[in-house]
């Protein structure tokens, strides 16, 4: 597969993703025998912020924070591959426009 065939299928792949959000997924005990409290955590604009979750949005919070995961995965290859691909293309360009330096005819050192 090619770097950009590859690029093309990273941003198809973060197309599918509907779904995200930030942050941390805590269960918070209300104490013995009680069934426990969930609070979404995360960080937006240098605040923490905590946001409670009934338990009937779990499923749906889980999912979405692994949307989220799999977006900064799948980002991260995609800057991973561009950047290979930009060295590359500066290497091939480097190697079309490097020539040998010819003696002069005369023979002499040409002046600084």
């Amino acid at each position: 597969m090619t770097p950009l065939q590859r690029r093309q299928e990273i941003l198809q792949e973060m197309n599918t993703l509907t779904r995200m959000e930030r942050g941390k997924l805590c269960a918070q005990a209300r104490g013995r025998g009680r069934p426990p409290f969930y609070k979404l955590q995360c960080w937006h604009q240098g605040k923490n912020h905590t946001r409670y979750v009934p338990a009937a949005e779990v499923a749906a919070v889980q999912e979405a924070l692994a949307g989220h995961a799999r977006f900064q995965d799948l980002a991260a290859e995609f800057v991973e591959v561009t950047v290979n691909q930009t060295r590359r293309e500066r290497a091939a360009d480097a190697k079309k426009n490097s020539r040998k330096s010819k003696p002069s005819a005369t023979g002499k050192p040409k002046p600084s």
